[in-house]
């Protein structure tokens, strides 16, 4: 397994919310539900392009802002459609 650093422990979001990072031209974002976890962006092909950094987080579950699938971030089990396949993710160390 392979460690990569995404961002410094002081730059984690807050419980309950998110933010995006970037490395090495892709696209990560960071959740903290508690657990916090790492989504890459390409997780959600065929949508990779869908900023999921701006949809809505609420509890464990993430919205994309442009299909408006859901996403359990906690497994990356899709919650509801049209998505089809399950985000990719990451649990992040400290």
């Amino acid at each position: 397994m392979t460690i990569q650093r995404i961002c410094k422990k002081d730059d984690v979001p807050e419980l309950g919310s998110m933010k995006q990072f970037d490395l090495k031209e892709s696209e990560f974002l960071v959740v903290n539900t508690g657990r916090t976890v790492l989504l890459p962006r390409g997780s959600m092909a065929p949508m990779q392009l869908a900023p999921l950094a701006e949809g809505d987080l609420d509890g464990d579950i993430l919205t994309c802002p442009w299909h408006y699938s859901q996403f359990r971030v906690s497994d990356g089990s899709v919650v509801r459609g049209p998505a089809n396949n399950p985000l990719n993710v990451y649990d992040i160390t400290r």
